[in-house]
Parts: structure tokens; C-alpha cells; sequence
């Protein structure tokens, strides 16, 4: 037997991500979302009150594959060289061929820095990983250069989003396709994990 809750709200959502990955919170519209899943405003507002409300539910649906597996790895028993290889392997597959994802994400924590504390959880429990007690122990043994946490995740991470937020102008500058693209990405993964680790070990 078919959950006709279950499938209305999945409908809903889906609905409300296509909406709020063209126009953002502040742009969309309850009336918009409504038309767009195909039901009335009134049935909208019985799953969820609020368009906060079902941006923070869309929000979190976003994130609930990509934090778990990251803390997951963050938090391995694997050396610090395979985790940074992990993590990259992960964020492209995650967001490879959907630059819109995080192009939305970041602007919509960009204009709403609350969304930001729903993360806080997660996020305090890869500042608080094996990752980042394995990386402080190389620094003091002498293995690695003196580097804060904050800057060696920020250049993993801004590595791998550049190209996945401008793939638009990439394929277009150097005149390829979806495979090309793809086979760049995949190239990417050896890349990055290479030149972070070129600038970290002594």
C-alpha cells in the first residue's frame, strides 16, 4: 500500500528544492512551491507551516548523506595522508556534477548565518576528530608544517568547490563536454590530495 504522507511530503520537497535553488528563501514563494509539487497552498501549509520551516527540512535532507559519511572519515582509523585523500574522493563525488548545490548552500548561510548553528553539532564533531588530533601530533613531532586546522581544511575544501562552482566557465573556456568535465574531476581527486600533502609534510 502506497504512504500518500510519505509521498506528498517527498513530492513537496522536491518541489520546494527546485524553487529554492532558482530563487533562494528570500525569493520563493509558498504559491510557488504549492503549483510546483501540483496541490493547493492550504495542503502546503498542513506538512509544513512555514517556508522556513521547509527550507531548514531541505536544508538538512542536503547534508544528512555528506556530513555523516565526512565525520565518518574524520573520525577513521586510516593515517592522515588516505583521510585528505578520502575527503576530496567524497566532496566531488557528493557535489561533482551538482555546482548548484553549494553555490545555493553558500549563499543562503552567506544571507541567513543562522542556518549555520542547525550544522553546529556536526561540525564540532570534526573539530573534535581523529583528523585534527593526528594532524597536531604531526606538527609537534616534526612530520608536518605548523598549519591551523582552519587553513589546511580551507584549502582542501576550496580546492575541490572552485571548479565544481564554475564548471559553467570551464567547459566553456576550454570547449568541453560533459565526459571531459568529468574525466577533469576525476583527475582532480590524485591532484589535490598530492598538493596539499607536497605543502604539508616536512
Amino acid at each position: 500500500m502506497v504512504n500518500t504522507s510519505v509521498d506528498t511530503e517527498k513530492k513537496i520537497l522536491e518541489a520546494a528544492k527546485r524553487v529554492f535553488l532558482v530563487k533562494g528563501l528570500s525569493g520563493a514563494r509558498m504559491q510557488e512551491i504549492a503549483d510546483e509539487a501540483g496541490i493547493n497552498k492550504s495542503l502546503l501549509h498542513y506538512y509544513f507551516r512555514s517556508k522556513q520551516q521547509l527550507f531548514k527540512a531541505i536544508f538538512e535532507e542536503i547534508f544528512s548523506h555528506f556530513f555523516p559519511a565526512l565525520i565518518s572519515i574524520f573520525n577513521n582509523n586510516e593515517p592522515l595522508e588516505l583521510k585528505i585523500s578520502m575527503i576530496v574522493d567524497q566532496y566531488i563525488d557528493e557535489f561533482g556534477n551538482k555546482g548548484y548545490v553549494p553555490l545555493f548552500l553558500i549563499n543562503e548561510i552567506y544571507q541567513n548565518p543562522e542556518l549555520v548553528s542547525s550544522l553546529s553539532g556536526k561540525m564540532d564533531k570534526m573539530v573534535h576528530s581523529e583528523f585534527m588530533k593526528e594532524l597536531q601530533e604531526g606538527i609537534q613531532s616534526g612530520k608536518y608544517v605548523e598549519v591551523s586546522p582552519m587553513q589546511l581544511l580551507s584549502n582542501i575544501l576550496s580546492l575541490c568547490i572552485f571548479p565544481i562552482l564554475a564548471q559553467p566557465m570551464l567547459k566553456s573556456v576550454f570547449q568541453i563536454g560533459n565526459e571531459e568535465y568529468n574525466k577533469f574531476l576525476e583527475e582532480r581527486k590524485k591532484l589535490i590530495p598530492e598538493m596539499i600533502l607536497k605543502n604539508l609534510i616536512k
